[in-house]
């Protein structure tokens, strides 16, 4: 039993004429009377009944017809999804991204690959720009939207984002009340910040902005994440510089100066060209840069 005699019964059950279906078919009478003689020899029962004028289904020819039906059209949408797949339209991308990237480039990112492929699957992890280097080394993540890292000759990038830093003051801060702030004039402020390691771009960002005005920040906290950073700001535990999307929080307690001078913060996509998930290329070139706070 094989596909081409599966697809001649189904010709042959629709059409109940050997002739009609052996033009369909392109093919002569004899040979689709073999095939369906083996077919039925191979199932050990008739699925049809001749007659001098007419062919009609046996029960069992019936019930094989919608049965070879199913499984013919199942088959189709298989070699219809294989080829879709191999040429990137359907399948899966994993998105590794900062926390800071759910403020900014990727929620429009996401919105617009999505839309023009409805078929690949987005699976989105958020994680540290200290472990995504690895994580697209590795092929646990197929793109990685982070700020620059440091270790990160091996992969490709595209920049797709620029911002400056913002003041973030707790509402009861003597500067709250101002249009914009110095960065000088927070010096003798204690400073939320991250450890360098997290993220040494933004950090280097932070540091060149306290270094305009000849100072260290002194530090109360250091944690991870930019979120977190704010929470504390609000809760009165100190002062932050983060990138200026950050913003978009709106969280009671805590207020966003603009600053008279900041250094930008840069964020990309990165990706692994030795990774052969076919959905990779399209992504990419879907992409559209700058994205814009």
């Amino acid at each position: 039993m094989d596909l081409r005699q599966l697809r001649s019964f189904l010709v042959l059950a629709e059409t109940l004429n050997f002739r009609r279906a052996a033009e369909r078919l392109n093919m002569t009478q004899p040979p689709l009377s073999r095939q369906i003689a083996a077919l039925e020899a191979d199932l050990g029962t008739p699925l049809f009944r001749r007659h001098s004028r007419a062919v009609e289904l046996t029960p069992a020819g019936d019930q094989f017809r919608r049965d070879v039906g199913r499984l013919l059209g199942d088959l189709d949408v298989a070699v219809t999804s294989a080829r879709a797949a191999a040429l990137g339209e359907r399948g899966t991308l994993t998105i590794a991204f900062t926390m800071y990237a759910a403020w900014n480039t990727l929620p429009e990112m996401v919105a617009a690959f999505s839309e023009t492929h409805p078929d690949v699957s987005l699976n989105l992890n958020e994680t540290l720009p200290r472990d995504l280097h690895e994580a697209l080394i590795q092929g646990t993540a197929d793109v990685g939207i982070s700020f620059p890292l440091r270790f990160a000759h091996t992969l490709k990038y595209r920049p797709l984002f620029r911002e400056p830093l913002c003041a973030v003051l707790p509402e009861t801060h003597r500067l709250a009340g101002a249009r914009q702030v110095s960065v000088g004039d927070l010096a003798s402020d204690p400073f939320i910040t991250f450890p360098s390691r997290t993220a040494p771009a933004l950090h280097e960002a932070v540091t060149a902005c306290c270094r305009l005005y000849d100072f260290d920040p002194s530090i109360r906290v250091e944690t991870h994440l930019q979120q977190t950073i704010v929470n504390l700001v609000a809760q009165g535990l100190g002062v932050a510089l983060v990138p200026d999307s950050m913003r978009r929080m709106q969280l009671r307690g805590a207020v966003f100066l603009p600053l008279e001078e900041s250094s930008d913060v840069e964020q990309g996509v990165y990706w692994n060209d030795a990774n052969p998930n076919p959905c990779l290329p399209r992504f990419i070139d879907s992409l559209r840069a700058p994205y814009r706070s």
